[in-house]
């Protein structure tokens, strides 16, 4: 049985080392996104993973799927349309100066699909894990609505859901619209997954970064007492003016409260930190591991990530794992 993630693949076009975005004059270019980045490092952690999206049909649609197909990714379900590529402008930030990204994604096939467009008895066959992220629903209502009718038939079918937050204001629009939408779907949610940056923009709220990760840790029980969420999942980056980022996660269920270590690493570039770490805790649920084990995995993948320039990690289950077993140490592998 297959991971059936659920998103829109974007291109991203990243200034050169720690350039501004005002200052370019040439970008970096690569295929990514939420999904496309939990997709990937899914594949690269063993599992079977299928794509579903609707893409232009035109060569840089058709790059993004190579991108996916690279990885073993099952693309055939995408759908293709006349419709734009979507963009995003990528600016690694420095020390004090964070990093800036700048979307341009309106008028893309996403953007202009209808929920009719997504055929979930087509899409869920072969199927026991249904990801995505909280951009899809936030790109228009239909999007909202195609998620809502795929949850519902993932339910009827003992599929389990799962949905990284991945709150983006921008898109929202309002915290009061995210709120009523994303409220919509949780009750078809069986794992929810946040950074810190999400909840805090979901919630609207200004926390000291001395209490980040236990305010953290009381949204997500505070979720769980108002909701049927069978589990959340956090995960907390905090990054000092010299680049060393600080991760640490936590598992909460009704019943317990698993953290992680704090890892700490020499930041290179934090982007899609948040959403490896959430394919590091579908792999270990589906994996059937244990609550304490998923957690440190998911936040060591986090970290792993964060150290590398880009979107993928390219890290394997394996190399997680012996990182967890031996302690970070670093050292030549030969």
């Amino acid at each position: 049985m297959s991971i059936l993630c659920f998103g829109e693949p974007l291109m991203r076009l990243s200034t050169t080392g720690h350039d501004r975005l005002d200052e370019a004059r040439s970008f970096n270019v690569s295929y990514c996104g939420a999904e496309t980045v939990a997709a990937v490092t899914l594949a690269q952690f063993g599992e079977s993973v299928v794509f579903a999206t609707k893409l232009s049909d035109g060569r840089l649609g058709t790059n993004a799927l190579m991108t996916l197909t690279r990885y073993g990714i099952d693309t055939s379900r995408a759908i293709r349309s006349p419709e734009r590529m979507g963009l995003y402008f990528s600016e690694r930030g420095l020390s004090i100066r964070p990093s800036v990204v700048t979307y341009d994604r309106s008028g893309t096939a996403m953007a202009n699909a209808s929920h009719e467009d997504f055929d979930w008895d087509h899409l869920l066959n072969g199927i026991d894990t249904l990801f995505f992220s909280g951009v899809v629903p936030a790109i228009s209502d239909e999007m909202h609505r195609a998620c809502l009718e795929g949850l519902r038939e993932a339910k009827g079918r003992g599929i389990h859901t799962v949905m990284d937050l991945n709150y983006r204001g921008t898109m929202w629009h309002t915290n009061a619209n995210a709120q009523r939408k994303i409220g919509a779907l949780l009750p078809y949610i069986d794992v929810l997954i946040a950074s810190d940056d999400d909840v805090i923009g979901y919630e609207n709220a200004n926390v000291a970064e001395d209490g980040l990760f236990d305010w953290c840790l009381s949204w997500a029980k505070g979720m769980l007492a108002d909701h049927s969420l069978d589990r959340i999942c956090v995960v907390v980056r905090q990054t000092d003016r010299y680049d060393v980022a600080s991760i640490r996660g936590a598992l909460v269920t009704r019943d317990a409260t698993r953290l992680s270590r704090t890892q700490a690493v020499a930041l290179a570039d934090i982007s899609s930190c948040g959403s490896v770490f959430a394919a590091a805790v579908v792999h270990g649920l589906k994996s059937h591991w244990d609550a304490q084990f998923i957690i440190d995995f998911a936040t060591m993948s986090s970290a792993f990530k964060a150290t590398i320039y880009g979107d993928y990690s390219s890290a394997t289950e394996t190399e997680i794992a012996q990182l967890l077993a031996e302690g970070v140490k670093p050292s030549i592998r030969q």
